[in-house]
């Protein structure tokens, strides 16, 4: 079967999780099966950043990374689409119209929750109806749902477990660990007075998603492309910042290297949650503390090897 034009599909694809990723594979076997291509279109922010700011969710990776991680998933090309007031303004065959005439689409995979146009249509069956006056197949996707995890798949549900602290569950989902980038620019330098150095990192985006306050046992990317286990902080450092008003901060420690970081980028990456933020009474209890943590992050790395 040959079919002329696009076999692709539309949504925000924040995360690019499994369940995305299922739907990415029922759009590339569509296009294999009709000898067509395989495309994907995005928005490059949150359609709620337009239509309701106060309750835009923080995203879960940079439009760059989910342009590579759609990619990487097998389809042929990604469009970035602007989600303006236009865009905003167009109904369902309006904006099916706009596939077909502008990008030469002629299937539309739908994912099953998904819906599109201002006229907000919630029935497959009137999709489907709509594409077939404009000559356009439209086809529903499936529903991935897995025993293991008690939620659908879903950037929500991902975005619920990050902001609890439950990393491990995110990764579950995502099928990888949750990952922020960022620049490491200095600090206060404290921890090398206690034998525990720390990289200070400001995040590229600001606007990501940020983890619940805590520890973290994590991988960190360095410049070179190694990856070192590290323990990172996310909080006010309540034991050495004693300001009225201390800002959050995100600063790792990476286990046993050395070196210069100073306005270099690193991605780090979160495995597990290793316990809250606490005052200790001292820096010595602090230290002990660092050195348990030190440990634990370490049992995390064996853990991973097997």
């Amino acid at each position: 079967m040959t079919t002329t034009g696009k076999v692709a599909t539309v949504g925000m694809f924040d995360g690019v999780h499994r369940g995305h990723r299922a739907l990415l594979s029922q759009v590339t076997d569509e296009a294999k099966r009709r000898g067509a291509e395989a495309w994907v279109f995005t928005f490059g922010s949150h359609p709620l950043a337009l239509i309701a700011p106060e309750k835009a969710p923080s995203p879960l990776m940079t439009t760059a990374d989910k342009v590579s991680a759609l990619k990487d998933a097998g389809v042929s090309g990604v469009e970035v689409l602007d989600f303006n007031e236009a865009l905003r303004s167009l109904t369902a065959e309006e904006f099916l119209t706009m596939l077909r005439d502008r990008f030469g689409v002629s299937v539309l995979v739908m994912g099953f929750n998904h819906r599109f146009g201002r006229d907000r249509i919630s029935d497959i069956n009137h999709y489907q109806e709509i594409g077939r006056r404009l000559g356009m197949e439209i086809v529903r996707a499936n529903e991935l749902r897995d025993d293991d995890i008690e939620a659908t798949i879903c950037s929500s549900s991902i975005r619920e477990a990050i902001a609890e602290g439950d990393v491990r569950a995110a990764a579950d989902m995502l099928g990888r660990p949750y990952a922020l980038h960022g620049k490491v620019v200095e600090g206060k330098q404290l921890g090398r007075k206690i034998g525990f150095p720390t990289a200070n990192v400001r995040l590229t985006d600001p606007a990501m998603l940020t983890p619940l306050k805590g520890v973290y046992a994590v991988d960190v990317t360095l410049p070179d492309g190694q990856k070192r286990r590290g323990m990172l902080n996310i909080g006010v450092r309540p034991t050495v910042d004693n300001a009225s008003r201390p800002e959050v901060s995100i600063e790792v420690h990476i286990i046993d290297w050395s070196g210069d970081l100073y306005g270099h980028d690193v991605t780090i990456e979160f495995l597990t949650r290793l316990r809250d933020e606490q005052r200790f009474p001292d820096l010595t209890a602090l230290t002990h503390q660092l050195q348990k943590d030190k440990s634990l992050a370490l049992a995390q790395l064996a853990n991973d090897a097997r």
